[in-house]
């Protein structure tokens, strides 16, 4: 126990530096992981008296040197009230704070059983990171695709966007992240799954480096090789929706529950965040809030970022504005116009519909309602996916 107490401090600086994600049901990681999105709210909000992640550090240590002398003493007891009441009001007050300066002015959508931050999915066991870390969603009601005066940012919405309308949304559960390469090397590890990209060296989608508006497919592009450096804890990329859809059969197996890619309706209700603006934080582009190009300031990450390197939005999840591209299981549609049931019958080769935006994409393509059409062997740099789960 006490060689594992000595690891703690620094698990917690990996977590709030955002250099390694959190393990679902482990108290160390998600105390730190509450401290981490305090911090990058004040961050992007530009907010002064911020916390560091150094003195959250400190606070953290303190705590558990209570902890452990309280294991030696009789007044054990009334330490530990102590030491989590004190946690419980540092946390507290950060996430109200950093709540009331974001909520102020945001008008949202109607969302059966809501409440302001939706809790993560944490199964009786530690759940590993190289298993996707789910987020619980209520079921509720918002207005898809364009809504004049919101969605319209930034040169206006896309046909394709037309016309809004409201749609119901069961519960469902999703990812917290994009699936990270780490998350994708145990599915491969495990089935020896040859991705489209690496069959019979089929390549994946790159810009032309002669030619930047033009894009070729590279042989020697993949998954494992998308170009650029890419690190564990990056979202993968190079995979096709065949491939993603391997992947979920593969996790729904591996775990015993359902797995899917997002509905379009799903994905589109998850990025919004409750909330009717362009982008879950405002409608202006912010390269605090999403990795994305022709943004004014410093852009850190030339292509993708390691996942969770931005603010969660209110539901609690990470990059549903640009970074990578996501699969959905919808096929394409034009339009709002066509009718759930025309929509729910499509060939399996037929376009399937992404979402998001990418690294490489202007602020537009990011916008919650904004969409685009993809085979179902298409890949590149720039697309990716998340998961579902049916909940009971």
């Amino acid at each position: 126990m006490a060689g594992e107490n000595e690891h703690e401090p620094n698990e917690w600086g990996e977590v709030v530096a955002g250099k390694r994600l959190p393990v679902a049901g482990k108290r160390v990681d998600e105390e730190a992981e509450a401290v981490r999105q305090v911090l990058l709210w004040r961050q992007a909000r530009k907010q002064t008296a911020v916390i560091t992640p150094e003195q959250a550090a400190a606070f953290y240590q303190r705590s558990e040197r209570l902890r452990r002398e309280r294991l030696k003493s009789s007044r054990g007891q009334s330490i530990t009230l102590l030491v989590l009441v004190g946690l419980g009001l540092l946390v507290t007050g950060l996430g109200v704070g950093w709540w009331l300066s974001y909520s102020s002015n945001r008008p949202t959508s109607s969302i059966a059983g809501l409440s302001s931050n939706a809790t993560p999915i944490i199964p009786p066991a530690t759940r590993p990171i190289d298993l996707p870390q789910m987020i619980d969603l209520p079921a509720g009601s918002f207005t898809m695709g364009c809504t004049a005066g919101w969605d319209d940012q930034l040169g206006g919405c896309r046909e394709n966007e037309y016309p809004a309308h409201v749609v119901q949304v069961k519960a469902f559960a999703i990812a917290r992240h994009e699936v990270t390469v780490q998350q994708f090397k145990r599915f491969v590890d495990t089935t020896h799954y040859v991705t489209t990209a690496e069959f019979q060296k089929q390549g994946c989608a790159i810009q032309d480096l002669q030619k930047p508006s033009a894009w070729v497919i590279s042989p020697s592009h993949n998954w494992l090789n998308a170009g650029f450096a890419q690190t564990q804890i990056h979202p993968v990329v190079c995979v096709s929706w065949q491939d993603a859809q391997a992947y979920t059969a593969w996790l729904s197996k591996e775990t015993g529950q359902t797995y899917r890619l997002p509905t379009e309706a799903e994905w589109e209700y998850a990025a919004r965040g409750g909330k009717i603006t362009a982008f879950y934080w405002g409608n202006q582009p912010d390269r605090h809030f999403a990795n994305v190009s022709g943004v004014e300031g410093s852009d850190q990450w030339a292509q993708t970022a390691p996942v969770g390197q931005f603010a969660a939005n209110p539901f609690g999840l990470h990059d549903m504005a640009g970074n990578v591209w996501e699969w959905t299981t919808d096929c394409w549609q034009q339009n709002y116009q066509t009718t759930a049931s025309t929509k729910a019958i499509c060939s399996q080769t037929a376009f399937r519909a992404r979402r998001g935006g990418g690294w490489d994409n202007v602020p537009a393509s990011a916008r919650s309602a904004a969409r685009s059409p993809a085979s179902v062997l298409d890949r590149s740099y720039v697309l990716g996916f998340r998961v579902v789960s049916v909940l009971p």
